[in-house]
């Protein structure tokens, strides 16, 4: 099994920190990772994107040009991602969620969190990793943080 998985927003969206959340529940649960950050001008409200990918066996490319799973939450991320779409690309875009995120009151800064937790139910359903696996990496890393709860509580939405 390999996975490939193409993560696309704008820059200070959290891109590059759901790839290492998502790469680092796939290694606790032994499987081998691969994630290269794809950005420049984020600074400036460029798009950011991340390649990364989960496979049972050696990855030996990091790179790819064809996605199994993309997760696009910016238009601007949608753009510059679709090249890496394919015929069995399977993708979560920001615009089929803006009722649900309207519903459960999820901030602009919060979006990341929600698709987090998207991502997390996703991978379950495909038997990559569990939940619950990126739950723990998700806390080890943000557990201390002032605001914690409520962070958790956007995750458990």
């Amino acid at each position: 099994m390999i996975y490939k998985v193409l993560l696309a927003g704008d820059g200070g969206q959290g891109v590059q920190t759901i790839a290492d959340l998502i790469c680092r529940a796939a290694f606790k649960k032994g499987l081998e990772v691969t994630e290269i950050p794809n950005y420049g001008l984020e600074q400036r409200g460029g798009a950011s994107l991340s390649f990364v990918q989960i496979s049972d066996t050696k990855i030996g490319y990091p790179k790819f040009s064809c996605a199994d799973l993309m997760l696009i939450i910016s238009n601007q991320g949608r753009e510059r991602s679709l090249a890496q779409k394919g015929v069995n690309t399977q993708i979560i875009d920001i615009k089929d969620f803006k009722d649900e995120l309207e519903a459960k009151k999820i901030s602009s800064q919060n979006i990341n969190i929600f698709f987090l937790k998207v991502l997390a139910s996703f991978f379950e359903e495909n038997g990559i990793f569990n939940k619950v696996d990126l739950e723990q990496v998700f806390e080890e890393k943000f557990g201390k943080k002032e605001n914690w709860l409520e962070i958790k509580d956007i995750f458990n939405k």
